[in-house]
């Protein structure tokens, strides 16, 4: 919580008059609702948006590698373009589900810059898949930092050098353990 006040305050008064629309959040799949009520409240305070919770997506076979026991999550970014909104609405989906794209072996996120869409996985960013005990505040610290970063690509950010700025690229949970939930000075002022 302690992060979500220190950036909300440090934003107040730039991010929510900069970026227009409201935020939808789009479970796909089975979604723990806890979990999606406190990113709901939280990126509402973040961006300072309304944020809705949209229809959920059924879990997406037509996305699923046998092969790789993961989910494209390209093709899953196809059908959140679908979702309905308006003018200069984010839609984020939320996925309890491995996702990839082809070129690395798993990803936390993708966006689309484009049609504003983007979605997290929660898969990677628990403790237990690891094989550690289960910390749900370090849990819900991460699905923030992956969703405001995704988020952030949704709003013309791209990836920053700076280790703890949210936009910073996450290679392991090791980095975005080690990144903030807040932009840094320099993609607040690309922003």
């Amino acid at each position: 919580m302690t992060l979500i006040k220190g950036f909300h305050r440090r934003r107040k008064d730039t991010w929510g008059k900069r970026v227009a629309g409201k935020i939808v959040l789009v479970p796909v799949g089975k979604v723990d609702g806890r979990i999606l009520e406190g990113l709901q409240e939280s990126t509402g305070k973040i961006f300072e948006k309304e944020v809705y919770m949209g229809q959920p997506l059924h879990s997406p076979d037509y996305a699923y590698d046998g092969r790789r026991k993961q989910y494209f999550s390209s093709a899953i970014l196809l059908k959140l373009r679908e979702v309905e909104r308006g003018v200069g609405d984010r839609v984020l989906g939320v996925a309890d589900l491995d996702l990839y794209v082809p070129s690395l072996n798993f990803v936390f996120g993708e966006a689309d810059l484009e049609n504003r869409v983007a979605i997290i996985s929660l898969c990677r960013l628990s403790q237990e898949f690891y094989g550690l005990s289960e910390d749900i505040d370090r849990f819900k610290e991460r699905v923030l930092k992956e969703a405001v970063h995704e988020l952030g690509h949704t709003y013309g950010l791209g990836h920053c050098s700076n280790p703890h700025c949210v936009m910073h690229f996450s290679n392991s949970l090791l980095d975005t353990d080690i990144k903030k939930a807040s932009l840094c000075p320099q993609c607040e002022k690309r922003l």
